[in-house]
């Protein structure tokens, strides 16, 4: 009876992982539309329309779906074999949290004397597209996938710990920014992954 009862909870573990290995292999091999959890209508977006939006230093934000395949839809690289993704949309481009790492002896001094410096651990600095050429990926461009439940994900920057957030919570609102934002688990920080191509196109990926 021991052993019958082991063997089941083996089956389970190995099913338990099968599934977490599954959505790791599917986002990491499918492009996907970012889509605000509490709002099917908004998505992560670009301002403007590829090809003028490939190019790094955009912030993004919310809008209605549109064609534009190429700033709206992303796929998440595995970094070097660990829990950590880049986000990348189908222009190149990786997301990427704006702001200064550290500052350098000079601008310690002018900090001193009242000059402000926005820094990649503050709260509300962009995020925006950075070059990506499969290497090299900086921890501001690593993110931990936060799962919610079967279909919705919070991203959690390896670098700041913080969450990518919509700005005052405009949720429902065309051009409102992300930003990075302390994880407060709200509807700003809540988003779904909507497969863009392929034979599941239009649904949700789950988590389970």
């Amino acid at each position: 009876m021991k052993r019958v009862v082991l063997s089941l909870l083996s089956i389970l573990l190995l099913s338990q992982i099968s599934f977490a290995q599954n959505w790791r292999n599917e986002i990491s091999s499918n492009y996907f539309y970012i889509r605000v959890a509490e709002n099917p209508e908004k998505y992560w977006d670009l301002p403007g329309n590829h090809p003028n939006t490939a190019k790094r230093d955009i912030q993004f934000q919310i809008w209605d779906k549109d064609a534009d395949e190429f700033e709206r839809t992303f796929i998440f690289p595995t970094i070097n074999g660990t829990e950590l993704f880049a986000i990348r949309n189908k222009a190149g481009y990786i997301v990427d949290v704006a702001g200064k790492e550290k500052l350098s002896a000079t601008e310690e001094i002018k900090k001193k004397t009242g000059k402000k410096f926005k820094m990649k651990k503050d709260n509300g600095v962009e995020i925006q597209t950075w070059d990506y050429d499969g290497t090299g990926v900086a921890r501001w461009q690593q993110w931990r996938l936060i799962i919610v439940d079967q279909n919705v994900v919070i991203f959690e920057n390896a670098f700041t710990n913080k969450a990518i957030d919509i700005q005052m919570g405009h949720i429902h609102e065309n051009g409102s920014k992300l930003q990075s934002w302390d994880r407060n688990n709200s509807g700003a920080q809540r988003f779904v992954l909507e497969y863009a191509t392929g034979p599941k196109k239009g649904q949700l990926l789950r988590f389970d």
